[in-house]
């Protein structure tokens, strides 16, 4: 068990104490998100990994077909599983701001197929969820089967990416004890 959490375990580079790199970074950030979370001033820590994170998180923002909610609904399931606070209320507040009540998410935590998404969405979710658990409980049979619910090949890698992807996140968050989110 982690021990208890008072503060982050690294140095952490403020906003306002930002320079070169980092500062210019943490500008986009700040225009977009209103402030610098702390995860992502955790990424500051190492400004080319930073930009890296910071890039990623704008390809998936504007992704043509994963929705934003079905993005947050992973990754808020893989939280739970992984207890990153961190991640658990951020993705919570997005999805609750988006209409989804705090049942249908916990539902969707049990039972991924029968989530509040559209139905090919539930369906990748739960594909997504399969292959982070156990890659190999997946295979072409369930590809084809998204493909004919109109997912394209680079819809579901880049499902399946941004899902484990998301659990190093967390991994990450957890070691260095980012702290929970809590919406203002």
């Amino acid at each position: 068990m982690r021990k208890e959490q008072i503060a982050m375990d690294l140095k952490l580079t403020p906003p306002e104490q930002a320079q070169g790199e980092l500062a210019q970074i943490y500008g986009e950030i700040q225009k977009a998100f209103g402030g610098v979370p702390e995860g992502l001033q955790l990424f500051g820590v190492s400004p080319a990994l930073l930009r890296s994170q910071w890039q990623n998180l704008g390809y998936f923002g504007q992704h043509p077909h994963l929705s934003a909610n079905f993005l947050a609904l992973l990754r808020y399931i893989l939280s739970e599983e992984g207890n990153c606070q961190f991640c658990i209320g951020f993705n919570e507040a997005l999805l609750l701001n988006a209409g989804f009540s705090k049942e249908a998410i916990a539902k969707a935590r049990k039972q991924p197929a029968q989530g509040p998404l559209t139905d090919r969405e539930n369906a990748l979710l739960d594909y997504v969820l399969k292959a982070v658990h156990d890659p190999h409980s997946v295979g072409a049979k369930e590809v084809e089967q998204l493909r004919r619910l109109g997912w394209t090949d680079q819809d579901i890698f880049d499902a399946v990416v941004h899902g484990a992807q998301h659990q190093a996140i967390d991994t990450v968050f957890e070691t260095f004890g980012v702290a929970p989110y809590l919406p203002s």
